[in-house]
């Protein structure tokens, strides 16, 4: 049962809905088909059994104020298909009672008329199944007659009654004035009674209508759902987000107005902090270039010379900054491109210069991105694999939820514990900070948070080389 639940909760809000419904429509009325069943049994055989007791005493009136010549039309008028009427001239023990009620009922009349007892029932059968059903019964030896009091009998005479259980009917034995005895047998076996499957018909069909109700309400709450989620992947790749309609239920509304708010801050927070980073860049060049000036007149040459050096890779630092922050700014729309040919032109524009890199995968793999941006990451990585590793070997791989670009060099690879430390701004595992040696420590950081943006990530590992990963969300073009 566990289990069961667990596999539930899993499954998308419609099935949930239509199997916790027809869950509870199956409870509540198995337990009320439990609470009712017997007492509903037992009240339809009360009620059979006063109306076959009042028929049977209309009878005995009619048969005692009609002449003796019209007693058997009388008799045959009163029966019917589940029940008989017969005299006799004495008392008949229960076994040969039964023997005679039956050899009776299993002869056709002939013309059966619906008894009050069946209409009751509302399961009149056919006479002739009811002939078959009749003839495969049998008299039963725990049988015996008791006397019927004066609240179940209104005529005032004598009269015994018999619980015919295996024959889901009565017997009934009644002493007439002339001394005669009137018999009455009803009968209906279980055979004939109503199916209780016949009851699984208006609860299929309320389980269908409740099904239908079931996966209308899911849809209308899952739609604006999927919608939600569809946009909140779409600002996790940094994409442009239209704001979602006030549409749906009050929750679902509730829940997209605060993601159109959460998107508005998220885009004032990273204009804010372009908008500082840029300002920060732009006033350094002041006193950078106030004291590049200033140590012209420095009269050491050697001090003079380090003073500049210094100056300079501050002054290449903060036009990195600059650079960076300009693109950050700058919108570029999000459109469907090959990766396979983005990194083949890129590869091959960067061999056009000379450098050892190659790239083995020319499959299609259309991808919706922002193409200028992504094309920055990859080339940082590149140049990073050659600078560092002399060569790089880029491939593509698309998996079910993912594709992946590997770019291999021929280097050495770098410390465990510096994976991770070589992302952030302006770290530089080579210690001589000379620029001719490599850049001012933004590459791998721009190169991160670009492919962050696209709600992927960028994993360095070792491979008797320097591996980087860079693995997207597999969603495709859309």
């Amino acid at each position: 049962m566990r289990k069961l639940m667990r596999r539930l909760s899993t499954m998308n809000l419609a099935t949930q809905m239509v199997c916790v419904l027809l869950l509870a429509l199956v409870l509540s009325q198995g337990i009320a088909l439990l609470i009712h069943s017997d007492e509903r049994a037992a009240a339809l055989r009360t009620i059979v059994k006063e109306e076959f007791l009042a028929r049977s005493a209309s009878v005995v009136r009619l048969l005692e104020s009609t002449p003796a010549s019209l007693r058997d039309e009388v008799l045959r008028a009163g029966g019917s298909a589940v029940v008989r009427y017969w005299l006799t001239q004495e008392q008949v023990d229960a076994t040969g009672w039964q023997q005679a009620a039956r050899d009776r009922l299993v002869v056709p009349t002939a013309a059966p008329v619906a008894s009050a007892a069946a209409t009751v029932e509302d399961t009149q059968a056919t006479t002739a199944e009811f002939y078959r059903a009749m003839a495969a019964l049998a008299p039963s030896s725990t049988e015996s007659w008791e006397a019927l009091t004066a609240d179940n009998w209104s005529l005032g005479r004598p009269a015994r009654l018999m619980q015919l259980e295996e024959w889901n009917g009565f017997g009934l034995q009644v002493r007439l004035a002339d001394g005669t005895w009137l018999n009455a047998v009803y009968a209906k076996p279980a055979s004939l009674m109503p199916s209780p499957y016949d009851s699984y018909v208006p609860l299929g069909i309320a389980a269908l209508a409740l099904s239908l109700v079931a996966v209308l309400t899911a849809r209308r709450i899952t739609r604006p759902l999927r919608r939600l989620a569809l946009a909140a992947e779409h600002l996790g790749r940094g994409e442009e987000v239209a704001p979602l309609p006030d549409e749906g239920p009050m929750d679902i509304r509730c829940t997209a107005a605060a993601f159109n708010r959460m998107g508005e801050r998220l885009r004032r927070f990273v204009e804010d902090r372009t908008r500082m980073l840029a300002a920060i860049g732009h006033d350094l060049r002041t006193p950078i270039t106030s004291m590049r000036l200033r140590a012209e007149f420095v009269s050491d040459p050697d001090t003079r010379q380090k003073l500049l050096a210094t100056l300079g890779e501050m002054q290449a630092m903060t036009e990195a900054t600059l650079a960076f922050a300009r693109e950050e700014a700058t919108q570029e729309p999000t459109r469907t491109v090959d990766l396979s040919a983005l990194l083949e032109s890129l590869c091959a524009d960067l061999a056009d210069l000379g450098w050892d890199v190659a790239f083995s995968n020319g499959e299609k793999v259309p991808y919706r991105c922002r193409p200028d941006a992504l094309r920055r990451a990859l080339r940082n990585l590149i140049e990073n694999a050659v600078r560092y590793g002399e060569r790089a070997r880029v491939a593509l791989t698309k998996t079910a939820d993912a594709i992946e670009i590997t770019v291999d060099d021929n280097g050495p690879g770098i410390p465990e514990a510096d994976m991770e430390r070589v992302f952030a701004p302006f770290v530089r595992l080579e210690g001589s900070r000379n620029r001719s040696t490599g850049g001012v420590g933004l590459g791998l950081s721009i190169a991160r948070s670009i492919v962050r943006g696209h709600g992927g990530d960028i994993v360095l590992t070792n491979h008797n080389s320097l591996r980087a990963t860079v693995r997207l969300p597999g969603l495709g073009p859309r």
